[in-house]
């Protein structure tokens, strides 16, 4: 295998600290030398960004074509997207903070699960909860002289009970990770179904799973369904937009106004504004 492959073309607009330090994907690790290993798609790389190249260790041209480009959202024009939003004066600095930040395609399997454990949580607990369901139930892959575990799918988990999941210590979420394993198993909820649905659909698709409200199921929509017009409202967003457009929003509620502003960029307005009030509060705990 190749050792690394040179993606050329992106200069302020590929940031990995940006990029996974944004809370939308859980399985990551900063190394001393400023890039990240990742474990995604059944795979393990080592991302870095050096000047206006993003470079990718342990993977190949095909993967790249395959897999890699459309994983990072490479054919989208984010240089527009800021361009647009910074009209907006509130936006304007969030934007210039996470310049970087690109939302991932991520599997669609693996949010459901994801974002159902970082409901009223934290993101290394959750990065732990998760990183143990792998360990247990995923597939080995040996990369960079060490061990990781792919993430499994519905069919590997089927037979489990809530009881078989104490060792992941996720208390009461347990059953909620259960209730979408027999749901997605026996199709009441189809993930190939909900890609083919409009964005309503999918939604209420969605909300079928215990655990699932509206926050995080616009947060699987986002990052694992491509529905960038989706806007998830946590405790960060709501206070921001309450104080930067309360004279704006007047009786609508956050979601509805956000989604009638930006449009078919709500998504990306929201992981602007999102990493700049996480990052810049003061005593901020970095919940998912």
């Amino acid at each position: 295998m190749k050792k690394y492959v040179e993606i050329k073309g992106y200069s302020d607009d590929f940031i990995p600290q940006h990029i996974f330090e944004c809370g939308q994907c859980f399985r990551f690790a900063p190394q001393p030398d400023g890039s990240y290993t990742i474990i995604a798609k059944g795979r393990v790389i080592n991302v870095s960004h050096n000047q206006d190249c993003i470079v990718l260790k342990n993977t190949t041209d095909n993967d790249v074509a395959d897999i890699w480009y459309d994983y990072f959202d490479l054919g989208t024009d984010y240089s527009k997207i800021k361009m647009t939003l910074s009209v907006d004066k509130h936006l304007n600095e969030s934007v210039k903070f996470g310049n970087g930040i690109r939302i991932l395609n991520q599997d669609l399997w693996e949010c459901i699960i994801s974002f159902i454990i970082s409901a009223n949580n934290n993101i290394p607990r959750i990065q732990g909860i998760v990183e143990r369901l792998c360990q247990t139930y995923g597939n080995e892959i040996k990369a960079f002289d060490n061990t990781y575990f792919s993430f499994p799918d519905a069919e590997r988990l089927v037979n489990i009970k809530k009881d078989d999941l104490s060792f992941l210590r996720a208390g009461y979420r347990d059953s909620y990770i259960i209730d979408a394993i027999q749901k997605v198993s026996n199709g009441e909820v189809s993930l190939e179904g909900i890609k083919e649905l409009n964005t309503n659909e999918a939604k209420n698709q969605l909300l079928k799973i215990k655990g699932i409200g509206n926050k995080v199921a616009d947060c699987i929509l986002l990052f694992g369904n491509g529905r960038r017009e989706t806007f998830p409202v946590d405790v960060w967003i709501k206070r921001s937009m309450g104080t930067l457009y309360s004279e704006e929003m007047k009786d609508l509620s956050v979601h509805d106004f956000a989604r009638t502003k930006f449009g078919e960029l709500a998504g990306y307005a929201q992981q602007y504004l999102f990493y700049y009030m996480r990052e810049n509060s003061s005593g901020g705990s970095k919940n998912g």
